[in-house]
């Protein structure tokens, strides 16, 4: 019973697929991601927000939470800064090669450069559409180096905090949503 509820919802939802989705739209697309990730071995939820600039560029920010696996892995220095570590702002830039690789417009590969509160970096990523409005996306990222705060990820004298985020390879899945597409809101 519960594999053919399953199913149905999933018919539903991929059901009605738009034959002219578009992962990347260029200027007029603006997309909202919403995911899980794992940053080195913390996992975590991400938001993301990404605004087309033109058919090959898109620029955006996202926002990570990274969840605790046990309180009592953390010495009393991680329980003072433990909300102010836990979480990060990223600003990107991405180059979108879906029009460049003349690939179907439902698939959009990119590659992105990070620059964050914790760290700076890169991801390459890949979405794919399955209506106009909603699609999935992976992607995978490294951060070479710390940034504003605590620019080593261990924890030494004089560092305001622990970076859970600086020198640490992180991976995302999650979904993708359309919220503008040049013909007004959704």
């Amino acid at each position: 019973m519960k594999r053919l509820i399953v199913l149905i919802v999933l018919c539903l939802v991929i059901g009605p697929v738009n034959l002219f989705a578009q992962a990347y739209d260029g200027s007029t697309d603006r997309k909202m991601f919403v995911g899980s990730t794992m940053v080195g071995d913390k996992f975590g939820i991400e938001i993301q927000s990404d605004d087309g600039i033109n058919d090959l560029l898109s620029y955006g920010a996202k926002l990570i939470f990274l969840f605790s696996k046990n309180k009592d892995e953390f010495d009393e220095f991680d329980r003072i800064s433990s909300a102010f570590s836990k979480f990060d702002l990223v600003a990107f830039f991405r180059f979108h090669f879906s029009e460049t690789l003349n690939l179907s417009e439902k698939t959009d590969p990119y590659l992105g450069a990070d620059l964050s509160l914790k760290a700076l970096g890169g991801h390459v990523g890949f979405k794919y559409n399955f209506s106009e409005t909603i699609g999935m996306y992976a992607q995978a990222g490294h951060n070479f180096s710390g940034s504003f705060w605590a620019a080593t990820p261990e924890h030494k004298d004089g560092d305001f905090m622990l970076n859970r985020f600086a020198n640490k390879t992180n991976i995302s899945v999650g979904l993708t949503f359309n919220i503008y597409s040049g013909r007004g809101y959704r």
